[in-house]
This record gives C-alpha cells, sequence and structure tokens, in this order.
C-alpha cells in the first residue's frame, strides 16, 4: 500500500551545505544533480530520494547578493514535519 503523498516548497535562511547535511542525516540520498535556468536565472539542483519520497534543494547561481536555497518536497506530512523542524 503505498502511503499518501503531499508536497511542500519551502525557503530556508540556512546554507545549502547544512539543508544537504540534514537531509542525508535523515536516510535520503542524492539521485541526481543539475544546473538549470528559469527565468533568466541559473540554479544548481539536488534531488534527494528515500524511498518513494522526494526533496528537491535548489540554489540560484550568482554572486550578487546571498541566496536562500529553495525546499520542495514530495512526502509524507510525518516526513514534511520532520524537515520543516530540523531546518528551523
Amino acid at each position: 500500500m503505498k502511503k499518501e503523498l503531499k508536497v511542500k516548497s519551502i525557503a530556508v535562511w540556512i546554507p545549502s551545505d547544512k539543508v544537504h547535511a540534514s537531509l542525508l542525516e535523515m536516510g535520503f540520498s542524492v539521485f541526481d544533480i543539475a544546473t538549470t535556468v528559469s527565468d533568466g536565472r541559473f540554479w544548481n539542483k539536488i534531488l534527494f530520494m528515500r524511498g518513494e519520497e522526494r526533496v528537491s534543494v535548489s540554489e540560484e547561481i550568482g554572486d550578487v547578493y546571498p541566496k536562500d536555497p529553495v525546499i520542495t518536497i514530495c512526502g509524507s506530512p510525518t516526513t514534511i514535519n520532520e524537515i520543516i523542524g530540523v531546518l528551523d
């Protein structure tokens, strides 16, 4: 039986390397890394997986001002709350 998955997207005020470390500690593994272009901006995207759950961490590339990673979670409500709690 598949569990119900929800989608949540948040911006966090901590460096992306700390986000990555937290996800790895929670049992997620890196599935893929890509650079994308959206609205004239370049983004580094890392996709993490744990079973059926997915977490995408996107960080804008550039030196103009500090960037805050955007995290998109496709997971159970429990996982979403766990990730938000760890990153809060």
